[in-house]
Parts: structure tokens; C-alpha cells; sequence
């Protein structure tokens, strides 16, 4: 898996109010039974910036993201996420059926 940033906000008037979450990833790991998903990562994206996340199927692209997301967690390290600034667009379309119609919308 390659993580790389594609590029910054250049004005550093306009960061915030549209520029994202800063996320600080130190040492995070993953395993799924005997399986190592994820071993010592170490990520610093920056607000503003544009990160790609690449890599062959099943080398733990999904799982990094749902361990920044805070949808799961790692077995070891640590993650740092300015969640008050943070969203979250599923991959696939669903609805969250505890939620009304605004609720869903919401989301995106």
C-alpha cells in the first residue's frame, strides 16, 4: 500500500474554514486472526492536503480507512483525527435506517 499526497490548499486563509481533518497515524496495527493486515504505519496528512491510498486488492486499504474513520480498531498504536472537522462517504449507497430522511442526507 502507497500513500501520497497529490496536493495542498496554497491559500492558508481559506484552511479553516474548508480544509479537513489532520490525521496522525504512529505505529497502527491490524491483524485479522494469524492474518497482519496492517504493521507499524506511520502517516501524517496535513488539513488541506489530497491523499491517495493505493494499493493491490485486499493489502489494507479498506481497514486503514475504517480505523481513521473510527469504525473499527486497531490492535496496536495509536490514531490522532481532528473528528470535529471529519467526514465520512461510504463506499457503497445505503441508508442508516435509525435515521430519517434529514439524517441521511446529512451524512454526506
Amino acid at each position: 500500500m502507497t500513500a501520497m499526497v497529490l496536493d495542498r490548499i496554497a491559500d492558508p486563509l481559506s484552511r479553516a474554514s474548508s480544509a479537513g481533518a489532520a490525521v496522525t497515524l504512529r505505529r497502527l496495527t491490524r491483524s485479522f486472526g494469524g492474518h497482519h493486515v496492517l504493521r507499524g504505519i506511520d502517516l501524517d496528512i496535513e488539513p488541506g492536503a489530497f491523499v491517495a491510498i493505493v494499493g493491490r486488492s485486499g493489502c489494507g486499504k479498506s481497514t486503514l480507512l475504517r480505523l481513521i474513520a473510527g469504525l473499527d480498531m486497531p490492535d496496536g498504536g495509536r490514531i490522532v483525527v481532528d473528528r470535529h472537522s471529519a467526514r465520512l462517504m461510504f463506499q457503497e449507497p445505503s441508508l442508516l435506517p435509525w435515521e430519517r430522511v434529514a439524517g441521511n442526507v446529512a451524512v454526506g
